[in-house]
C-alpha cells in the first residue's frame, strides 16, 4: 500500500484542440426564428461558443426563458449542420432564486452570455444583476451549507472503506467517485469558487487550495490525473487519496464548522486512521 502523495511533475502532455471560428450571425437568426414562440420571452447563448472557446466537439448551449407562471421543459438536444444543440428552458424568476443558494450560484454566475432575444427586457436585466453578482452575502450560508456536507459525507467515507475491505473494485471506483464529486464542491462553495464552465472547474478550486498543496495532490490521485506507482491497484490507491482528501477538506473547513458535524466528521478521520493501519498489516 502506498500513502505517498506523488510529485506533479508537470511533465503529462497537453494535447491542444484548435478552437473553431465563431458562429454567423445568420446561425443564430435561423436558430431564434425556430425556438421562437408566444411562451419565450428571450434566449441566450451561453458556453463555449459564447466564449468564442469552441473546439469542433463543443455543443451549442441555448437557454430559453420563458413567463414565470409557467413551468420549465426538460432540457432537450438536436443537430443542427453537424453540431450537438443542447436547449434548455428557464424562468427568470427561477435564476434568480438559484442565487441566493451559494451551491448553485457558483456555477451560475461566472462565464460570458450572449443575448439572442429579450422581448419584454427582463433577460437583460437579470443579465446585469449577475454580472454585478456580490458573493459576500452568501458567505454565511455557503459556510454552512460546506460543513453540514462534511458531516454526511462521512457515509461515503464508510462506504469506500468497506468496498476497499471487500476488494470490489467496481464498487470502490463508484464510491470514489462519489466522494471525489462531495468533496470539491463543498470546497468550491466554502471558498466561493465562481466556476467558469467545466473544463475549469477542477483547475480553479485547485488553485484556490494551492498546486503544491496536500489538498491538490490527493484531489490528483483520486482524480486517476497522476500515475500511480508501480505494482499498486488504481482504483485503491484512488480511493485512498479520497480519504486522504475528506482528512484535507475537514481540516479546511474545521474553523467554519459547527461542533455537532465537526463531532461527526472527526470521527470519521479515527476510522479511517484505523482501517488504514489495519490495511497495512493486511496487505
Amino acid at each position: 500500500m502506498t500513502n505517498q502523495i506523488p510529485p506533479n511533475d508537470g511533465k503529462t502532455k497537453q494535447h491542444t484542440v484548435k478552437n473553431v471560428e465563431p458562429l454567423s450571425d445568420e446561425f443564430f437568426d435561423d436558430l431564434v426564428t425556430e425556438l421562437d414562440s408566444d411562451e419565450i420571452v428571450g434566449i441566450i447563448l451561453g458556453g463555449s461558443y459564447a466564449r468564442n472557446e469552441a473546439t469542433p466537439f463543443s455543443d451549442v448551449d441555448i437557454a430559453c426563458f420563458v413567463p414565470d407562471s409557467l413551468k420549465p421543459t426538460p432540457k432537450r438536444f438536436i443537430y443542427r449542420d453537424g453540431r450537438l444543440l443542447s436547449i434548455g428552458t428557464k424562468t427568470v424568476a427561477d435564476i434568480r432564486s438559484e442565487l441566493a443558494r451559494p451551491e448553485r450560484a457558483i456555477f451560475i454566475v461566472s462565464g460570458f452570455r450572449r443575448v439572442l432575444l429579450d422581448r419584454d427586457g427582463s433577460v437583460g436585466r437579470l443579465i446585469r444583476e449577475i454580472e454585478t453578482f456580490d458573493w459576500e452575502p452568501l458567505k454565511r450560508a455557503a459556510d454552512s451549507y460546506a460543513n453540514f456536507g462534511m458531516m454526511i459525507y462521512a457515509e461515503h467515507v464508510h462506504k469506500i472503506l468497506s468496498e476497499i475491505f471487500k476488494r470490489d473494485d467496481l464498487a470502490l471506483s463508484c464510491a470514489t467517485s462519489k466522494l471525489l464529486s462531495c468533496l470539491i464542491e463543498a470546497v468550491a462553495v466554502q471558498c466561493g469558487v465562481l466556476v467558469k464552465n467545466d473544463s475549469t472547474y477542477y483547475r480553479q478550486v485547485q488553485e484556490t487550495m494551492g498546486l503544491d498543496s496536500a489538498w491538490t495532490r490527493y484531489h490528483r490521485l483520486a482524480s486517476g490525473v497522476d500515475v500511480v506507482a508501480a505494482g499498486d491497484r488504481p482504483v485503491r490507491t484512488r480511493g485512498i487519496a479520497a480519504l486522504n482528501l475528506y482528512r484535507e477538506t475537514v481540516a479546511l473547513l474545521r474553523p467554519t464548522m459547527h461542533s455537532d458535524h465537526l463531532e461527526v466528521a472527526e470521527q470519521a478521520i479515527r476510522v479511517i486512521d484505523e482501517a488504514l493501519a489495519l490495511l497495512s498489516s493486511k496487505f
